[in-house]
């Protein structure tokens, strides 16, 4: 297994690729890579249902020398975990460097499995996270595939919530237990407090945990929280090359960063 992601830098630049078609994802990779993205996300789930294979996935693929992870997230609830796995599947074998499977992965009410959940993070309610044992082993079954076939593995999960820094690593220490080589976290944070705790959190992960990371926020604070969390030891930074209707607007662009970068950051700065 060839580390791409895993092994990147600090302040690594990361391409959301949001877009309907494999033309409008390659030009996007071409703009990107011109700005500074060392690696991309391609959102499998937001192509046209016609480009939602293979062989359309494999001409964005070939466009680029850079490593590009796939995602392909439900979209309602008629999506069937085993139909967007099989894809991800496919798309380390024709060539993407890793994954995204999400820690609901298995579980069509996940919540559900929270109660009596003994972590620190259950008393969150958070969303997105499974603690059902069936869905835990069928989630390190599908690792265990990827790994076997060279792909890395990012877990995820959007918890639409606020976790204390400590509640945070038992998270990511559970994605970890799990076998994902990345963890990705984003919480809610409703006030300047929850951005503090939410840097915290950052610098404990950053100390303590074994695998990289992102963390992040969503909601009003996210075009505070994203481009400056780097700074405190989240590796990546996902961002867009442009704006469309598709794009995650608290996501920065990638020119915007270089700006940010050269303003804040010190070569003195340990992280």
């Amino acid at each position: 297994m060839k580390k791409f992601f895993s092994m990147m830098g600090d302040f690594s630049i990361i391409s959301s690729l949001r877009v309907k078609t494999p033309e409008r994802a390659i030009e996007d990779i071409q703009n990107s890579e011109a700005q500074g993205a060392v690696g991309f996300l391609l959102h499998a789930e937001l192509l046209g249902q016609r480009y939602r294979n293979v062989d359309a996935i494999r001409k964005i693929l070939r466009s680029t020398q850079k490593p590009v992870m796939i995602l392909n997230y439900r979209t309602d609830g008629a999506d069937d975990d085993e139909r967007l796995n099989q894809l991800k599947l496919e798309a380390i074998l024709a060539g993407a460097a890793a994954a995204d499977v999400p820690m609901y992965t298995y579980d069509g009410d996940p919540k559900k499995s929270l109660a009596g959940c003994a972590k620190s993070f259950a008393e969150r309610q958070p969303a997105e996270v499974s603690m059902d044992e069936k869905a835990i082993e069928r989630q390190k079954a599908l690792i265990g595939k990827m790994h076997a076939i060279g792909g890395e593995v990012l877990m995820s999960a959007h918890v639409g919530t606020m976790l204390s820094a400590e509640q945070a690593y038992d998270l990511a220490e559970e994605m970890e237990r799990r076998g994902a080589d990345i963890a990705k976290i984003i919480v809610h944070a409703n006030s300047l407090d929850d951005v503090a705790e939410l840097y915290r959190s950052v610098r404990l992960l950053k100390r303590n945990l074994k695998i990289p990371f992102l963390y992040q926020t969503s909601g009003v604070y996210g075009k505070l929280v994203r481009p400056t969390a780097w700074i405190f030891g989240s590796k990546y930074i996902l961002c867009h090359n442009r704006y469309t209707e598709l794009s995650n607007k608290e996501k920065p662009l990638i020119r915007d960063m270089a700006l940010i970068k050269n303003k804040l950051w010190s070569e003195n700065f340990e992280i």
